[in-house]
């Protein structure tokens, strides 16, 4: 059966209505899962859903809500921010988020937070009002763990965000829910870390007050000026810290053989390390046991001379 479809992908019930299309047989095909509801009065190919990412996936929802949702809305929080593609650590994606000056009606699949949004902080992406990318990540802060608010204000930041237009969207956010976790996250911000891992590992670090700053993305040369490699992150110029989100050793990474990726971080390791510097690594596994990964920086640092 051929079904309209949008350039997304999505089938509207607006769209099939007066065709040969029943109602009855689009809920059949629900049911046998050859379409995946997202929103009411709109899906898409059920395979092609489930093997989407949950960003995407959430995305796709988005997209759905507006074209067949009530007009108007401005989507924000979680789902301004997958509009975006805007990375997140661990986004709670089960629901719509709106705002509007208004709450209205409870709904099980829309959260509706009351605010109003200034019009430089508005923008359409896809065919969708959603919030700014500053306000989106500011927004997704306040709600978020010091951990998940770093992460997406690091994100944005590496994205070209306003730092200082997120500072007077802060400013602006008195008395709102979170307006501390946001105040304080955005004192660390910055644009270096390069995936939501990086974040992740630095906010980790931000929480033992004895473990020095680390720098990111730092350059290190050899004795005779030579480029040897960019670093994740380097901790009393003498510790070098690497966070291994591991997809570059399982081939996911662009056409290189697992095995070669492997053999040259080893040998771009052993010229850092004939400079002096200690190497340590780590992966999601450490990050998510904080005992253990302090434990991992102090024994670096203790190899390096440093306590």
């Amino acid at each position: 059966m051929d079904l309209p479809t949008d350039p997304h992908g999505l089938i509207l019930r607006s769209e099939t209505a007066g065709t040969l299309i029943s109602d009855e047989q689009l809920r059949r095909m629900v049911s046998t899962k050859t379409l995946a509801r997202l929103w009411p009065g709109a899906m898409a190919d059920f395979t092609v859903v489930s093997e989407l990412h949950a960003i995407e996936r959430h995305r796709l929802t988005v997209i759905a809500a507006a074209k067949a949702g009530r007009p108007g809305r401005i989507f924000s929080h979680v789902s301004s921010a997958a509009m975006h593609r805007l990375p997140m650590l661990w986004p709670d994606l089960s629901k719509v988020h709106v705002t509007s000056p208004r709450v209205g009606k409870r709904a099980t699949n829309i959260v509706r937070h009351q605010a109003i949004v200034d019009p430089p902080d508005i923008e359409v992406v896809d065919g969708v009002t959603v919030t700014s990318i500053e306000r989106t990540a500011c927004d997704v802060a306040r709600l978020g763990t010091n951990r998940q608010a770093l992460a997406v204000l690091d994100a944005a930041l590496q994205r070209d965000a306003d730092p200082d237009r997120m500072r007077q969207i802060l400013d602006s956010c008195r008395g709102f829910k979170g307006v501390e976790m946001l105040r304080r996250a955005l004192a660390h911000a910055n644009a270096s870390s390069e995936s939501v891992g990086e974040s992740l590992s630095r906010a980790v670090m931000l929480e033992f007050p004895d473990l020095p700053v680390p720098r990111q993305q730092v350059k290190i040369v050899d004795d005779h000026g030579r480029f040897i490699a960019r670093v994740d992150f380097l901790l009393a110029n003498r510790v070098i810290g690497e966070f291994d989100g591991m997809v570059k050793y399982s081939g996911g990474l662009g056409t290189e053989p697992a095995w070669q990726t492997v053999v040259k971080e080893k040998a771009r390791e052993d010229k850092l390390r004939a400079q002096g510097y200690i190497v340590v690594r780590w992966t999601w596994p450490d990050l998510a046991d904080k005992a253990r990964f302090y434990a991992q920086i102090k024994k670096a640092l203790r190899f390096g001379g440093i306590e």
